[in-house]
């Protein structure tokens, strides 16, 4: 593991950052960071007291944008608001939900598993393409769940046998196989890892398998290593270790056929 203490980091936009594996890895990078430009779901008023305990973690200057990943178009805008504020050199897109029991539609009209972890993370990535330093690191938070699942083109948005488990798999598969494909990409500018950060006791994963894991410090460290590893892009760490994901991940055809779908689902907003 990399400790944060090795390495300084100018600009970082952490999605997620308001719980979890996101707010420890926010208190580890205000010690070690320039500028952290902070997502979360909740209104500001409701995240006073996390806020503070990211600032007393060290001297980085924090900004919160208040963003729900469940509405595209306030994506959109979350992502012009970060534009505003300065170039970006490293983007952490942490920000994630369980499947629900039963299956949700957004507003959008997308299951809302597949569109708070996947499509908003993609359509904030791409919005803020421009903004990124060239050699930016962009760091995909996915899970060993990945290789559970398989993309069902047809049925990406599982109204035929849908299930919690199902939902969530599908969706950190879909972010693997993006974090390839911004790999083959000519011109991308950034350097995309995706992560397995561990089995973390979170609320998250308990949601779907109950109280299982390991402190929440581990799914950190597994961010800051992602972060400072070296790499050419589109490789993925399982818990800090390169491994390869699942073959169904490595499809590139499949990948560039669900991106495909993506930019067409996204195509009001990008």
């Amino acid at each position: 593991m990399v400790d944060a203490q090795t390495r300084r980091w100018g600009t970082v936009v952490l999605t997620g950052a308001t719980s979890g594996i996101g707010l420890a890895t926010a208190r580890h990078l205000a010690d070690t960071a320039e500028h952290l430009i902070l997502q979360g779901p909740e209104p500001r008023s409701r995240v006073d007291a996390a806020l503070g305990a990211i600032r007393d973690s060290g001297d980085a200057e924090v900004t919160y944008v208040e963003c729900d990943f469940t509405s595209l178009s306030a994506v959109a805008r979350a992502a012009d608001a970060i534009m505003q504020l300065r170039l970006v050199d490293d983007l952490v897109n942490n920000a994630g939900v369980p499947g629900a029991p039963s299956r949700r539609t957004t507003p959008d009209g997308h299951e809302r598993t597949l569109q708070v972890n996947y499509l908003a993370m993609v359509l904030l990535t791409e919005r803020l393409r421009s903004g990124l330093r060239r050699g930016a690191r962009v760091v995909n938070v996915a899970s060993a769940t990945h290789a559970m699942a398989r993309l069902d083109l047809a049925d990406i948005e599982l109204v035929d046998g849908y299930s919690a488990v199902r939902a969530y798999a599908r969706s950190k598969l879909a972010i693997v196989m993006y974090t390839r494909w911004m790999a083959r990409r000519d011109g991308s500018g950034a350097t995309a890892v995706s992560i397995q950060p561990g089995v973390i006791d979170t609320e998250l994963l308990g949601a779907m398998f109950g109280s299982i894991g390991g402190s929440v410090e581990i799914g950190a460290r597994s961010v800051l290593t992602a972060l400072s590893a070296p790499a050419r892009g589109g490789e993925y760490f399982d818990e800090g270790r390169l491994m390869a994901p699942s073959a169904e991940a490595r499809d590139d055809g499949l990948g560039d056929e669900l991106m495909q779908w993506t930019f067409s689902a996204l195509q009001d907003f990008i």
